[in-house]
């Protein structure tokens, strides 16, 4: 069983915390949002054993790895900061695509 699903999904969740912090209205809403998805999604994750050889886990921390980085770039430039919630949200879909895949076998 490995974790590092579980734990590229909490190191996510706590960069998009980072960039919410240091924005408002609606951006720091939506970041928030995201950030709670993503904290559900991590504790499903430590308890599910799931296959890191599946291709959903694979995309999944590829997706997750992606948006990290974007978020990584995007705490210094409002401009990037819409790209960082797609990328979060994305990453939170392909997260939960790998656990629902794990759920089923």
């Amino acid at each position: 069983m490995s974790h590092e699903l579980a734990e590229k999904v909490a190191g996510l969740a706590s960069r998009v915390n980072n960039l919410a912090v240091n924005h408002t209205g609606d951006d720091s809403r939506a970041l928030l949002e995201v950030q709670d998805r993503l904290i559900k999604i991590e504790l499903v994750a430590i308890i599910r054993d799931l296959n890191d050889e599946h291709k959903d886990y694979v995309a999944a921390i590829a997706g997750l790895d992606k948006a990290i980085d974007m978020i990584g770039d995007a705490t210094g430039q409002i401009e990037k900061v819409a790209k960082a919630i797609q990328l979060a949200k994305k990453a939170a879909d392909l997260a939960e695509k790998a656990i629902k895949t794990a759920a089923k076998a």
